[in-house]
């Protein structure tokens, strides 16, 4: 049997959809019941998502605030949940083309906290990893939470949990930035990060960086 790999992870970025509603609406629980539709004439996409654990009457208002809704619908009303159709801007930022285009496959999708949680199936490391820089480039945070191998010797382990050899400097660094909430939405910038180690905001890039390499190489080398 061909080994294989399901990762979850959480990324975030304030253009992500419905980025804007999550972080108004306290609790709130979506998950995504559709792959994109692009529309006919547009280049928006559609998607349907299920919605729970709200006051749907502030999750409305909050759509209508959000830039990164163009126009929505309930198509299902529930006691406990809603269906939404969810017609979005061009101002709204998908990761789901990349995901194609590396061959990874979306299983699911979720809100977690102020961000989306997804679980990935991926043919081979690499691509995860190209999925990763991706990310980076574009500014989304990225959080790898646990990543399953499939096949001969599956097995699991937690992205918090791995054990990688940083160098003194290169733990102080990951440690301070995770103190301040480098990687929390809401958390401290990369210049006050820079700031708090007394050195330059591109020198703690290339920390991160090569801290984050070190990380990949771990979860996705044998």
């Amino acid at each position: 049997m061909t080994r294989s790999f399901i990762a979850e992870m959480t990324i975030s970025h304030a253009d992500l959809p419905l980025t804007p509603t999550i972080r108004t609406v306290d609790g709130v629980e979506i998950a995504v019941e559709s792959e994109p539709l692009t529309y006919p004439d547009q280049s928006g996409s559609i998607l349907f998502y299920s919605v729970t654990n709200c006051d749907f009457r502030a999750f409305d208002s909050a759509l209508e605030t959000d830039h990164t809704v163009d126009e929505w619908e309930v198509t299902m009303d529930f006691q406990d949940h809603r269906v939404y159709q969810i017609y979005h801007t061009q101002e709204a930022k998908f990761t789901t083309p990349e995901i194609a285009d590396l061959g990874l496959q979306v299983l699911s999708s979720w809100t977690v906290g102020r961000g989306w949680e997804l679980r990935l199936h991926a043919p081979d490391r690499e691509r995860l990893g190209d999925y990763w820089k991706f990310c980076r480039e574009e500014n989304i945070q990225f959080e790898l939470e646990k990543l399953y191998s499939t096949g001969p010797q599956a097995n699991a382990a937690s992205g918090g949990h791995a054990e990688v050899s940083l160098t003194e400097r290169q733990r102080e660094v990951a440690r301070t930035a995770t103190r301040m909430g480098y990687y929390e939405p809401e958390g401290a910038s990369a210049a006050e990060v820079a700031d708090e180690l007394d050195i330059s905001p591109s020198t703690l890039s290339t920390h991160l960086r090569r801290i984050m390499a070190k990380v990949f190489r771990q979860l996705f080398d044998d």
